[in-house]
Formats: C-alpha cells, structure tokens, sequence
C-alpha cells in the first residue's frame, strides 16, 4: 500500500523550516548499518551518521524527525523517535521503533530497510528530563514507546537521586533491558495479551498511588489520554508545580501520526499568530 493524502502534513508556511522551529537542529543522513529484532515487540535500527557538531547528539532523551517516505511532488512523510543511544567514536545512533500490526508508514519502512538504507532525518530535538531537585526523588511513569526515553535517561540519572519506575508494556524483555541505577526502582505493569495499549489505567493508577507525592517530581511519557491524566492529578489533586511534573503524549490512541502532527502544527501556527513560538508550545495542550 503507497501513502495517500491522510499520511501528508502540508506546510503551506513552511513554519517547520522557519529558524524558530529549527533551532538547534539540522538536516542530515542516516545510513543503515544493521536491522535487528532483539525483542517481539521492538525493531531496532543502527545507523551512521555525520552531524554538522556532535555537542547537541551527547544529551539525553534526544528526538529525530525520519522521513519514512517521500511521495513524488509532495512533503516527505516523517515520524519522530526517540534515540536510544549515541556512539560517537563510532558515529552511530540506535532508534528504536515499536512494532504494530497496523500498515502505516514507518512499519512500510521498516519493512524494507537494510543496511546503506539512507533515509533524511531532523534533529535533534532535546525532549524533557526530570525535573532534578535537591531533596526530591523521581518518578517515572511511561509506556513501550517511552522505553527508549526511559533507557536514555537513566543511564544519564543523576547521581545520589532516588526514584521509581513505572513501566507498562506488553513485552517482559523490552522491560528487562532497562539498566540498573542504584537508588532506583523499577516496576514492570505486564499487559495481557488482548490488552490493548493505552486502556488499562495501570500507569495512572500507580501515579495516584505514590505515596507523599510532595517529595517527588515527575517524568512521564506515553498515551496523550493517560499522559494527560498523570499530569493532571500531580497538578491538580496533588498541588505539585507544573515545573515539577513533566509530561508528554507520544501518541492517542485511535489517532493516526500524520493526524497528530497535522494538529500539532495548527496548533503551533495559533501560538505563532499569538507572538509566541515554540517556547511557548506545550505538546499537551494540543486538543486532540
């Protein structure tokens, strides 16, 4: 199946190009170097790549843009993913993608990429960290498509912060690789199969039970309705400063990518229109 006119985002203002929007990213290659499975749920993909400066590539939790496809006359086609790790020596990145069994653009990809697969990506886009306190531990709250987030800030935790871990998914391994941090526990909500993500309220439910939450700060990521409802109760029921308590919805169930992004930038188009910019963007106040 080729992409049809749902799977395109236009950009008649170019706002994505615009220095505002770009700032601190850039365009560039990745070549394919290997495709492996290393668990049911996950493909995951290393490639090389030559950034103009390799400084911005060394953070945590760092987002890219991948153009998936690229239909003839019309803007390329593209989904964001999380890096897992970076090598610079070897100037690789691994990205993880969560397999489903809808067709969509990223899983065509996928399907046919090998090695020297080159595709374009912008990036990277530095996403949220916990909140690091004095005197206040962590806890952390994602699905399986935050795992490579979740991967990529722990093995940056600062050291001598304790903290939590929540993690729902379907596969047990995907969990398992997680590292070790001392001080740092971490839960595994195992989902059935016939469970489908993002219905089981388990993340949420483990968020209104954490104990003392004034003593905490909060990071999670995940289902843009679960998402949301963590935040809220930390925000709202719990009284804890919305600096303490970052969010963010990776996807909402039901809704396509292409129909995400498509909101995100009307969205970023009214801030704009407003004399805001992305500084002023807030991904989960985007109506969807």
């Amino acid at each position: 199946m080729n992409a049809t006119s749902k799977d395109i985002v236009e950009d008649p203002n170019d706002r994505l190009e615009q220095d505002d929007h770009m700032r601190g990213m850039e365009h560039t290659e990745m070549t394919v170097g290997k495709v492996e499975r290393p668990f049911p749920s996950v493909t995951r993909v290393t490639a090389r790549i030559a950034p103009a400066d390799p400084a911005p590539w060394r953070l945590p939790n760092l987002a890219i843009r991948i153009e998936v496809e690229a239909p003839e006359g019309q803007r390329p086609i593209s989904r964001i993913y999380t890096i897992r790790s970076f090598d610079e020596a070897r100037g690789t990145v691994e990205v993880d993608f969560v397999m489903h069994e809808d067709e969509s653009p990223a899983m065509r990809w996928l399907a046919q990429a090998g090695k020297d697969t080159v595709v374009t990506l912008t990036g990277p886009r530095p996403h949220y960290l916990p909140a690091w306190e004095a005197g206040r531990k962590v806890a952390v709250f994602a699905d399986e498509t935050a795992i490579p987030a979740v991967y990529s800030i722990l093995q940056n935790w600062q050291a001598g912060v304790g903290g939590v871990v929540h993690i729902e998914t379907a596969d047990r391994a995907a969990f398992e690789e997680l590292p070790q941090v001392a001080g740092v526990t971490l839960h595994l909500w195992l989902r059935a199969p016939g469970e489908a993500p993002g219905t089981t309220g388990r993340l949420v439910a483990a968020a209104k039970a954490l104990p003392e939450p004034d003593r905490w700060t909060i990071w999670a990521a995940g289902e843009r309705q679960e998402t949301r409802a963590i935040r809220r109760h930390f925000t709202e029921a719990c009284g804890l400063p919305k600096e303490n308590v970052r969010a963010a919805g990776y996807w909402r169930r039901g809704v396509s990518s292409s129909e995400l992004d498509r909101l995100r930038l009307r969205h970023y188009e009214d801030v704009i229109s407003r004399g805001g910019g992305l500084r002023d963007f807030e991904d989960l106040d985007v109506q969807i």
